[in-house]
This record gives structure tokens, sequence and C-alpha cells, in this order.
């Protein structure tokens, strides 16, 4: 995976985790719905009487499902912290003020280019930003560093 491919997955991440708190938002007030169902049963001996009973509880299925939900979320969040600590220490060790604050603007609050432009200012364009960080970008790659590949893990 390319540095630049792992700077979009960083904000991919974060998209997937609101994703999955959407579906479990939807999903929860499905799992606390009690279901019931009625059962008729007869005694085992003699004189046979059949009884009926109303039976109540929860869908197992959906509570499974929930709780696979959580757990995926609680893995992605966990994975999302440790690259925002990677890339806070990857923007960090920038070599300019101007790289820092185009990463940041970029990646950390996941701004467009246009407004990055807007925000690094002076005769900034949104085309002479983004050619400022993909040459950055490709500078790295050349030497190999990739601070989010798991083998720089």
């Amino acid at each position: 995976m390319t540095l630049k491919e792992c700077l979009v997955q960083f904000c991919d991440i974060e998209l997937e985790i609101q994703d999955l708190q959407e579906k479990i938002k939807k999903l929860e007030p499905r799992c606390n719905e009690t279901i019931s169902d009625s059962v008729e049963t007869t005694t085992k001996t003699f004189p046979v009487i059949m009884t009926h009973y109303k039976i109540f509880g929860n869908d197992k299925k959906l509570l499974n499902k929930l709780e696979y939900l959580k757990g995926l979320l609680e893995e992605r969040y966990n994975k999302q912290v440790d690259l925002h600590i990677k890339l806070e220490e990857f923007i960090n060790n920038m070599p300019t003020s101007r790289l820092r604050r185009i990463f940041e603007y970029r990646y950390i609050n996941q701004y467009s280019w246009a407004k990055v432009a807007i925000l690094i200012g002076g005769d900034s364009t949104e085309g002479s930003i983004r050619k400022e960080h993909d040459r950055y970008l490709k500078k790295l790659e050349k030497n190999n560093v990739c601070p989010f590949c798991p083998e720089n893990m």
C-alpha cells in the first residue's frame, strides 16, 4: 500500500466507524423488543390435561448481530486511534510548518483541497497545495517511508 493510500485509509476508517455506529443505533431498539409465542403441553400422567403457556424473550439472532457489530466497532475504533497517533507523529515530523498545516487540514480535519488552499492563504490555489502535498509524498515513497503500513508498526 502506498503512503497516499494509507492516508486515505485513515479518513475511510472514520467513515466506517460512523457507518457501524448508525447500524448499531438502528438495531438496538429491535433487540430490546420482546417477542412472544405460545406453547401447548400435556401432563405425562393420567388424567391428561392440556395446558397453554405464553413465553416471552428477545430475538437471539438480533442480539448476536448487535454484539458482533459492537465488537467490530471497538476493533475499528482501536485501529483508528492507533492510526491517528501515527498520523499526528507523521505530521509532527514534517520539515516545514506549511506541510504540517496542509496535512493536518487535509487528513485530521478532512477538509477539501479548496478549503485547505483558503486556510493556507497567500497566493495558494487548490492545485498548488495538492501538488506540494503530492511532491512530499512522492519523495517519502521514493525513500520507502510509510509510518502507517503494518511492516512499520
